[in-house]
């Protein structure tokens, strides 16, 4: 298994870098949530050029969903500091689990675009478990994991499922900590209407509603409710990081007019991305990650490990000694590869 270690040495302070963190997962969304017939007819997405996706990305094609998951998963897993505390609180206060929010990208629809389940499943150990909300033994997740992703396509297969985990096919995200190695079955939604509780599922995340809609427990949907907010936070961030991407791609990968795109720090975005439009966007997206911001990061190569992280989570069980304090994280969201 192939593993990043990053430090986090300061909080995201700067709003341009801030926005070139956040316009990598959106731009990733857009160009998974393509078609994979079109992405092939093009030599597969590790060959699609910012021009290519212009030209091939139709209004909704691009799955704002997926780009809003992927957005969730890269803040936390690098500990962006307008979401990574607010998931570690949640996960301490609602589920006892503690060192920290880590996120582990899932989704069966996924599978083929990206090695999302080759990555959770490698991540896994025999002994992991998941955290289902209920007293009793907790299930072996590596054990099911196959069996998860044929239930997300073939209806009749949710029946092999555990009872206690029988919804987790639903889940986008596993959040948990490497530290405590217990983790939790997350759904993300851009509609909080859309919020759907399910066995196996703990916590939903979606936009703020209004101001009192705080963190809490919905006992009707059984899930930990986990709302990001607008004003100056990550919503807002996210949201104008997707229009910026969209009006790029809407001028056929060229800077947007300023009746689009105003902000000055919006239309010097779109200069750096116009000036790789002929680039390979995957290799375009790993320059980002560094411009995102220069000392937000100490990060180390990409090393090959044995796998030793484990998705478990108990409840009704003595709880285990508490790790000791670590900064470092571990993302095991896909590392872009050239091979087909």
């Amino acid at each position: 298994m192939r593993i990043l270690i990053s430090k986090q040495l300061e909080p995201i302070g700067d709003p341009v870098r801030s926005k070139f963190a956040m316009v990598v997962p959106v731009i990733e969304g857009t160009l998974f949530a393509m078609n994979e017939k079109r992405i092939d007819r093009l030599g597969g997405s590790a060959k699609w050029t910012f021009a290519d996706l212009a030209r091939e990305c139709r209004e909704g094609s691009g799955d704002t969903g997926i780009c809003f998951e992927y957005a969730v998963h890269e803040a936390i897993a690098t500990r962006n500091d307008l979401i990574w505390p607010l998931a570690s609180d949640v996960l301490e206060g609602f589920c006892a689990i503690r060192g920290g929010s880590d996120s582990l990208l899932f989704g069966p629809e996924k599978d083929g675009r990206i090695p999302v389940i080759e990555s959770v499943e490698n991540a896994l150990t025999d002994d992991s478990q998941l955290y289902v909300g209920y007293r009793g033994r907790p299930p072996k997740l590596k054990r099911h994991l196959r069996t998860i992703v044929r239930a997300f396509r073939r209806p009749p297969d949710r029946d092999l499922l555990p009872r206690s985990m029988r919804g987790i096919w639903k889940a986008d995200l596993f959040l948990g900590s490497r530290i405590d190695d217990n983790w939790v079955g997350t759904t993300v939604k851009l509609n909080s209407a859309h919020l759907e509780g399910a066995p196996g599922l703990r916590i939903g995340i979606y936009p703020r509603v209004n101001e009192k809609d705080r963190p809490r427990k919905d006992e009707d949907l059984n899930l930990v409710r986990l709302p990001l907010s607008y004003d100056g936070a990550f919503m807002e961030l996210f949201f104008k990081s997707f229009f910026l991407v969209k009006a790029f791609l809407q001028a056929d990968a060229h800077v947007p007019s300023p009746a689009r795109l105003p902000d000055a720090e919006d239309r010097y975005v779109t200069a750096e991305l116009e000036a790789r439009r002929r680039f390979p966007i995957l290799e375009v997206l790993e320059v980002f990650r560094d411009m995102s911001q220069v000392n937000l990061l100490d990060t180390g190569e990409v090393t090959e490990v044995s796998p030793t992280a484990a998705i478990s989570v108990t409840e009704g069980l003595e709880e285990a000694e508490e790790a000791p304090a670590n900064p470092e994280i571990v993302s095991v969201g896909p590392i872009a590869t050239t091979e087909e």
